[in-house]
């Protein structure tokens, strides 16, 4: 028996038909409904009575379906708003996800009533009263560099990823965080994790480029023992194992066909198949995919599943390479230096400010995970209590001033000199941009010139 009738849902949209069939799908659930044919009509509606959940089309006349959010989230903020669209709307719907909407329904997919149905469920169990922590305890924003596995950074563009990263952790809605190697997708995905509601619950991981299709299948969805050789005993997924938790897929786009869309079926269904099971079992996991692909080129050579993309890609994510973040190097190195030395119950080094300048103008193509091994490496070479420029050996291609590829050569003097000529030759002379470039002050750079006797 259900007990629905209590709940009362306003249907939105311009298509009478579309109308038509979401209000017979939800009248079999004994659910109060109310249609809206645009969204100034539902405006209306919601002025005169209460909703217990808006319904809502995306592309519609006199007001579209981001306007009503809008309007929903400022005069009832605790209203879930379940979006439909269409795939060509599909950035539309992303938006959607960032201005506080519950989840979205592809229209072009075809959803079904049991879709249907389940996100209306889900709507009404969702923790709506939840508040962010004021202070999540990854971001660092300053010299405060204890403890491990954190995100460190200063840079305001990353500041900007974090908050966003804080807004949308209180939803269920999948996150696709997309960046090159070693760039901290996986923090970034512990990071919406630990300020989501469901932060006291394990965080569950799985690489899928780490392990073959048969076995990655059993890994994620669980098996029921027989169910091929070596089978002994029943085993449970991933899936169940973060059953009201999150779920990193890391490397998503190196996950097969056949299993791409076994997933897509659990992100639409909300259950999966065991391998070798009898029925499916409900679950409740909050998906974060990562991937360093291209994966439009993916979906191209017909490698990743377009339907799938868009599932995945509600709440898109793009990390920022370091060489774009050349701010974060000071802290970053000093960071990972701090660490190295505790690790190793080593006294505290120093940075020579030459080494950091060298630092600085490398082109990082390993992100900041290539920087945190080459900082450990540099630890372990330096014998006195500074890390000095010829301690450093970089992976390719480090930014000196001799041939490309070149190790730094020479006193410090002769590699500062050699640097700082080069830098300014970089930028034509111009003096401001190759001190900051430098990370020195036009002064410094002045007094050092005439060091050299350029004649500056």
């Amino acid at each position: 028996m259900k007990n629905n009738a209590s709940k009362k849902i306003l249907i939105v949209d311009d298509e009478s038909e579309m109308r038509v069939a979401l209000e017979t799908t939800l009248q079999r659930e004994d659910y109060q409904l109310v249609c809206a044919e645009d969204g100034k009509q539902a405006l209306d509606e919601l002025e005169n009575q209460d909703f217990d959940l808006v319904l809502t089309d995306v592309r519609m006349p006199k007001l579209n379906g981001l306007e009503l959010l809008r309007a929903i989230k400022e005069s009832s903020p605790k209203t879930p708003v379940v979006m439909m669209t269409a795939y060509g709307t599909i950035d539309n719907a992303v938006e959607a996800m960032k201005e506080g909407a519950f989840d979205y329904l592809i229209k072009g997919s075809g959803f079904s009533a049991d879709v249907l149905v389940s996100t209306v469920k889900r709507a009404f169990i969702d923790p709506l009263d939840y508040v962010p922590p004021a202070r999540p305890t990854g971001m660092i924003e300053n010299s405060d560099l204890t403890g491990s596995k954190r995100i460190v950074t200063q840079n305001e563009e990353m500041k900007k990823l974090l908050k966003f990263a804080e807004n949308v952790a209180y939803s269920k809605s999948t996150v696709l965080i997309m960046g090159e190697t070693g760039t901290g997708k996986e923090l970034f995905a512990r990071y919406i994790h630990q300020c989501s509601p469901r932060a006291s619950k394990n965080f569950m991981a799985v690489n899928c480029a780490a392990l073959p299709e048969g076995l990655l299948e059993s890994e994620l969805f669980g098996h029921e023992k027989g169910a091929f050789t070596g089978a002994t005993e029943n085993k449970e997924g991933k899936f169940q194992l973060a059953h009201q938790s999150s779920l990193l897929l890391d490397e998503v786009t190196e996950m097969s066909l056949p299993l791409q869309a076994k997933l897509l079926r659990v992100l639409q269904e909300h259950e999966v198949d065991k391998v070798g099971g009898r029925a499916p079992i409900p679950v409740d996991v909050r998906v974060i995919a990562t991937t360093n692909r291209e994966i439009r080129r993916r979906i191209q050579d017909q490698e990743f599943r377009e339907d799938l993309y868009y599932r995945l890609n509600v709440v898109p994510i793009n990390l920022i390479p370091l060489r774009e973040r050349k701010d974060d190097i000071p802290l970053l190195a000093e960071y990972f230096m701090k660490q190295f030395c505790q690790e190793n119950s080593r006294s505290p080094l120093k940075m020579d400010s030459a080494t950091l300048t060298l630092l600085k103008k490398y082109r990082w193509p390993g992100n900041i995970r290539e920087l945190g091994n080459i900082i450990e490496r540099t630890c372990l070479m330096c014998q006195g209590d500074t890390l000095l420029p010829s301690h450093l050996f970089f992976d390719e291609e480090p930014l000196t001033s001799g041939k490309k590829g070149a190790l730094p050569t020479g006193t410090i003097y002769e590699m500062e000199k050699d640097l700082i000529l080069q830098t300014l030759e970089e930028f034509n002379g111009n003096k401001t941009k190759a001190a900051d470039s430098l990370g020195i002050s036009i002064r410094t750079l002045r007094n050092k010139l005439n060091e050299y006797n350029t004649g500056e």
